[in-house]
This record gives structure tokens, C-alpha cells and sequence, in this order.
């Protein structure tokens, strides 16, 4: 798995900038490539990085990455930086290609006009996701399989039972929601039975509206608060005016029981 770096006869020992090739560089600029090529597949795999056991993918991602970040603390008292020296060179030493774009765009992997070629072994091959034959593992190996398969499922049937609980507290909130809406509904609407069209009052029986009802539709429904409080104010003059009177017109008392009527049946 790891990258072979043959020598160069071609370098040159009295390279101005960095007098010529340097081993650690051209080892981090393959291992930085090699995550560039390998990270982009494993995130779109059913595996991921946690895998190494079972996922002969992942392991090449954990080795180049690990070998990467090695070779990253190596190079820290290096001249220029890596950016730099492969800006200078332009390509890594040995035997190596430049993954073509048809490749790239093959496994989904982003790649724009400005960013830097991947360079590869012409050797290397992506690994399968998951391992195929089961026979080569050790019974350590299996047992630790099945160990993990079944702590995951049972985490997975964890989650499942949680959602159903969570579910069935929602369908109990949602249940006693319309209950109490359909509740409400009949309540008004019987609120709505008992209630005089004509005057607005309210009876608890339907006997009771139906014994205002007779008096209360023989009313003058139309007469509102303010035509009432008038009626009152001229009580007083009303029922002078016809105590003078001597032929048989309505009297006082007869307008104070009419008027008591209505005010019964209007308010």
C-alpha cells in the first residue's frame, strides 16, 4: 500500500531553490494526492473511515491519511513549502501519472480547471468497499464481525423503537386535540340552539326558548339600547300627558306594562 519514490537521475544537485529533489516532499505531495483520490469515494461508500476492519477502502484512506499528516510534521522545517515546491517542479519525480479528468468525473470527484492534478502510481487500483470472502478471516476476526454487526443493530433497533414512541406521543397529543376540538364544536352549537335570533338571549333549556320565543317575536326586534333609554326619559311626561286625559285612551299604567314588555323582550 505504500508508495514506492525511485530515485531520479535526472535531479539536479545544484537547483537553485531547493537543490534539487527532495525525498520527504515528493513522499507528502503522493500521500496528500492519494487522499485527494481516495476521501472523495469513501464519503460517497456505504462505509467510512471507522470501517478499516472490514472495508479494505477505508484502510487505504486511514494508511495514505495517517502517512499524510506523518509526512506533513516532517516537513515543517522545510524551504518554501510544498505548494511551493510542487509549483516549481510541476510534477512528482518517478514513475507516476496524472489521473485523467474522464477518471475523476467517472467516481464523482469535484474537480475544477485550477486545482492541481492528482498524480498516482499507474499501479494503484481503488480497493472494494467491503471485504467479499469470509473465509479468510480468523475466527477473531469473525467474532469481532459479529460483534459489531449486532451492537449495531441493536442501536439501530434503538432508534427505531424511539421514533415509535416518538410517533405514537404525537398520534395521543394529536388524538386529544380533536377531541377537544369536536367538544368545543358541539358545546358552541348547542350554545348556538338555545340562543333567540331576535334579542341574542341565552336559555340553558329549549323549553325556556321556546316560551320566550312567542313574546320575543311579537317585539319589535330593531329596537336597540339607545331607543330604550329614550323611552324611559319620556316615561315621566308620557304619563302626566295622559292622566289629564278624560276620554278612553291608553293610560299610564298600560304604557309602564308595554314598556316593561319590551324591555323584557329586548334586552
Amino acid at each position: 500500500m505504500d508508495i514506492d519514490l525511485p530515485s531520479d537521475d535526472n535531479s539536479s544537485s545544484d537547483d537553485s531553490v531547493f537543490g534539487g529533489r527532495i525525498d520527504l516532499y515528493e513522499a507528502y505531495w503522493l500521500y496528500v494526492d492519494g487522499v485527494r483520490y481516495v476521501g472523495p469515494v469513501l464519503k460517497q461508500s456505504s462505509a467510512t473511515k471507522k470501517d478499516g476492519e472490514s472495508s479494505p477502502l477505508a484502510r487505504h484512506y486511514n494508511h495514505f491519511y495517517q502517512k499524510k499528516e506523518e509526512h506533513k510534521e516532517k516537513c515543517r522545517d522545510l524551504p518554501k513549502g510544498l505548494r511551493t515546491y510542487k509549483r516549481h517542479f510541476g510534477e512528482p519525480r518517478g514513475d507516476v501519472v496524472k489521473v485523467p479528468r474522464s477518471k475523476l468525473d467517472e467516481l464523482g470527484i469535484e474537480w475544477e480547471e485550477e486545482d492541481d492534478p492528482i498524480w498516482l502510481p499507474p499501479e494503484y487500483e481503488l480497493p472494494p468497499v467491503w471485504e467479499e470472502d469470509l473465509e479468510n478471516m480468523d475466527q477473531a476476526e469473525l467474532r469481532e464481525l459479529v460483534r459489531k454487526l449486532r451492537s449495531e443493530n441493536e442501536e439501530l433497533r434503538g432508534k427505531r423503537d424511539d421514533l415509535k414512541r416518538k410517533l405514537a406521543e404525537v398520534g395521543e397529543s394529536l388524538s386529544a386535540y380533536l377531541d377537544a376540538k369536536q367538544s368545543s364544536n358541539k358545546k358552541d352549537s348547542k350554545s348556538d340552539s338555545l340562543t333567540c335570533q331576535n334579542c341574542g338571549t341565552s336559555f340553558e333549556t329549549k323549553a325556556g326558548l321556546h316560551g320566550h320565543k312567542p313574546h320575543c317575536d311579537s317585539t319589535d326586534s330593531a329596537v336597540d339600547n339607545k331607543e330604550l333609554e329614550q323611552l324611559a326619559e319620556d316615561l315621566p311626561e308620557l304619563s302626566d300627558s295622559q292622566s289629564t286625559q278624560s276620554h278612553n285612551s291608553t293610560t299610564a299604567e298600560e304604557e309602564l306594562e308595554n314598556l316593561n314588555h319590551l324591555l323584557k323582550g329586548s334586552i
